[in-house]
């Protein structure tokens, strides 16, 4: 594991978290006191690795413990995924983390639900009966608060439409005092135009945000994206005001499906400034200024087959081990969440696994993990037992498209894809992307840049092409 060094402690600039933003008209009165925030402590330190020439630019994001002009139509939804919720507790959720497979009475890594959990399917727009229209929920959402949903992962989206000239949207946005890199950010666009990033106020207060106005008269279509992960907030969506326009029924869902696991290198983690000195970006790397898991290969996947993504990515995190060696709580505990604050981990509302079954899964964790005995057992069970017992015919792609643990995970992987074969399983596919340049890792605490973001997607893209068929 890389050596973790004291972060580099610099403000963020001046106005730079409104730069280039939408404009919050005004501070909505609080509907009710805000969570209490539980002090875990400040995340003080990253990890970075020495890659040759003495530079250090680090592998991947760390975190301490527990992804032409505007012309918004009057209809724009925010939703919210797992959030976290207020909590009667002050101490910090312990995580259900295994030492390895057999912890369980079936022998397998299925860990058991959190306490007092609930679980939820997708948001799904109800059939109107009075002319409101829900909007469409893409992602994994916390809905167990009836005040409004909830989005803590990244990918989240929100389409709607309306027929209007004016709009605007009330949002709450939560963050825990360990968020060192709040608020969340967003995205928004009109009738699929240019998108403009929206920043969050985390002040757990319900804040009015202007969308647009002078709006042409007619039907548009809004759609609302969250770029950032959930260790830079959670945000509740409280409602849109359409100033007197009215909602039309959403635009219809995407039929094909794909699911993303990775840490740093599949959340777009730093893309939004690759020009900074040594990569060393003003404030918090991680924070989610710099963050846009829109412009992260795996929702360029999705972008280039239709498909609705699922963004199960998360910085710093393993399979099995996370970068930070006292953050006990790695893909194999959160994968199930609708919300995967570590924060709430014993409580955390479960998603519905079996309500949205991916037709793509590809899989990237394990760059941090190791290649002991304990990784590659919890691998094969992960893929095995949960990621194929989930999706009988779920094409599973399996591979890494950073620098660490290849061979291991090229070993584990092409022996499952070779298990699976012998008994007439032709859907489990092994992969590696081709090794980084220099010039393609530039972005925050040296991740990847658009170019790279793109180059992988082309990369697994050819593959699933190849492999399931889809143009």
């Amino acid at each position: 594991m890389p050596r973790a060094r004291a972060s580099r402690r610099r403000p963020p600039e001046p106005g730079a978290l409104r730069r280039s933003v939408l404009h919050v008209v005004k501070r909505a009165a609080p509907d009710g006191l805000g969570c209490d925030e539980l002090d875990l402590g400040r995340h003080e330190e990253r990890q970075r690795r020495t890659r040759g020439a003495g530079i250090a630019v680090a592998r991947r994001a760390t975190m301490r413990l527990l992804s032409s002009s505007l012309t918004l139509p009057a209809a724009l939804l925010v939703v919210a995924v797992g959030s976290s919720s207020c909590s009667s507790s002050k101490e910090t959720a312990p995580s259900s983390h295994r030492n390895g497979p057999g912890d369980t009475d079936d022998g397998t890594d299925t860990p058991p639900g959190p306490l007092d959990s609930e679980t939820i399917a997708p948001a799904s727009p109800p059939d109107s009966t009075d002319g409101n229209h829900a909007p469409l929920f893409v992602g994994r959402f916390d809905t167990t608060d009836p005040a409004g949903p909830k989005a803590s992962w990244p990918g989240t989206r929100i389409l709607a439409r309306f027929d209007g000239t004016k709009v605007s949207v009330k949002l709450k946005e939560h963050a825990e005092t360990w968020m060192e890199g709040a608020p969340s950010y967003w995205e928004v666009r009109v009738d699929k135009g240019t998108w403009t990033p929206l920043a969050m106020i985390a002040d757990d207060q319900p804040h009015v945000f202007e969308l647009a106005s002078n709006l042409s008269p007619g039907p548009h279509e809004v759609e609302l994206y969250k770029r950032s992960e959930t260790q830079n907030g959670i945000t509740q969506f409280l409602g849109f005001d359409f100033h007197g326009g009215r909602s039309l029924p959403p635009p219809p869902r995407q039929l094909r499906k794909i699911e993303v696991m990775g840490d740093s290198f599949a959340t777009g983690f730093g893309v939004e400034n690759i020009t900074a000195p040594n990569a060393d970006c003003p404030g918090p790397d991680w924070s989610g200024r710099w963050q846009n898991f829109r412009k992260a290969w795996g929702a360029i996947l999705g972008e280039t087959f239709d498909a609705e993504v699922h963004g199960i990515v998360y910085s710093a995190k393993g399979l099995l081990h996370n970068d930070w060696p006292t953050d006990n709580d790695p893909l194999r505990d959160y994968y199930d969440r609708a919300d995967p604050n570590p924060q709430i981990a014993k409580t955390a509302p479960l998603f519905d696994l079996q309500s949205w079954i991916p037709d793509v899964i590809v899989m990237t964790q394990g760059s941090g993990d190791g290649g002991g005995a304990d990784f590659r057992a919890a691998y094969r069970d992960f893929v095995i037992n949960r990621l194929r017992a989930r999706g009988p015919n779920t094409h599973i792609f399996m591979g890494i498209v950073s620098a660490g643990n290849r061979e291991t995970v090229a070993d584990v992987s092409q022996s499952i894809v070779a298990e699976r074969a012998a008994v007439g399983d032709l859907k489990m596919h092994a992969f590696m992307a081709k090794p980084w340049t220099w010039d393609e890792v530039t972005a925050c605490n040296g991740h990847g840049t658009p170019a790279w973001n793109q180059r992988i997607a082309n990369e697994i893209g050819a593959l699933i092409r190849e492999k399931v068929g889809w143009e």
